[in-house]
């Protein structure tokens, strides 16, 4: 009787042992059962929807593949998310130049691009077919963005759509609009070098003969806001009509430049001298032509500031 009462005993004290280690009951069980259900937080920033793309959360591996979003990305302070470019001319900032590069939006290299497991690539187009449903196959979204801003209403809308991309729907728009508003405060503190004074005719010309900034492109709107009056504000598409231009009237007006910018990469100054049309210009003919950096305007990004300078410039030689 002694010995059944013994092994009830034991029994008991083996079961309260292996409910213990279990976690039924007492303080152990409530560790096990909180570690269990255990769920993150979910980042309130996130999910968000760009270009009709949904982003579900904040990416930290970024691949583009369009110089003027690559620069646009490092801009706004995320160089460090990129893990592959598109191809460039080498002209970008050090600290990305390095990177790999796979490719452009019509011919990516996609099993390179796979391999860098991004969280979202951004184009300024759809890729090949075949490239496309491979991304989507890996769940990877594409964002496209425009590829040239026409004004800098159009550029801040290019910026706050990678901002809030990389930051989520309530950071990334203030990144954005803080950045746009440093951005436009650069571009006053060059224009107001010169307030006061008359302004000058000028042109920027990106290829023979009539191939120009015109009244709706960003490039001529920046010319203006420095100080610039800029010749071809009533034309578009680039292009300045030649009709008007050989007229008496658009013969005056050209006459009237009094500097020119161009790309020496694109439009020699033997090239201006030899044009029958453009080697009569004053602003040819003076000397006054300044060289600037297309590739800068292209990109769209804050290095046109430094091109601004350069500009700026050019008004501080007429008026001294």
């Amino acid at each position: 009787m002694r010995r059944k009462k013994c092994l009830a005993l034991c029994l008991a004290l083996v079961l309260a042992l292996v409910f213990s280690g279990c976690g039924i009951g007492g303080q152990g069980g409530q560790d096990s059962d909180s570690s269990q259900g255990y769920e993150a937080e979910p980042d309130p920033e996130f999910p968000v929807i760009v270009g009709g793309v949904v982003i579900d959360f904040r990416p930290s591996r970024v691949v583009s593949l369009a110089p003027s979003l690559t620069e646009k990305i490092y801009d706004l302070g995320h160089g460090t998310r990129l893990v592959g470019i598109s191809d460039h001319h080498g002209d970008y900032p050090a600290s990305i130049a390095h990177l790999p590069s796979y490719g452009i939006a019509t011919m990516p290299y996609i099993e390179g691009i796979l391999s860098l497991r991004p969280h979202v690539v951004f184009s300024v187009s759809e890729l090949p077919a075949d490239a496309m449903a491979e991304l989507e196959d890996a769940n990877i979204p594409l964002v496209i963005l425009p590829s040239y801003a026409h004004n800098m209403h159009q550029l801040e809308e290019i910026y706050m759509g990678i901002a809030v991309v990389l930051d989520g729907r309530t950071t990334g728009r203030m990144v954005g609009e803080r950045f746009m508003r440093d951005f436009n405060d650069r571009i006053d503190q060059i224009a107001l070098r010169f307030s006061g004074q008359a302004p000058r005719n000028a042109v920027y010309l990106r290829h023979l003969d009539f191939t120009m900034a015109t009244g709706d492109t960003l490039e001529g709107e920046l010319m203006e806001r420095i100080g610039f009056v800029n010749i071809a504000a009533g034309q578009s598409d680039w292009v300045f009509d030649p009709e008007e231009a050989a007229a008496a009237e658009g013969q005056e007006l050209f006459q009237s430049i009094e500097v020119m910018f161009f790309d020496e990469n694109y439009v020699s100054g033997q090239a201006l001298e030899q044009s029958a049309f453009w080697r009569n210009v004053s602003a040819v003919s003076d000397g006054l032509h300044i060289n600037i950096n297309s590739h800068v305007f292209e990109r769209q990004s804050l290095r046109m500031i430094g091109q601004l300078e350069i500009m700026a410039d050019a008004l501080r030689v007429i008026n001294d």
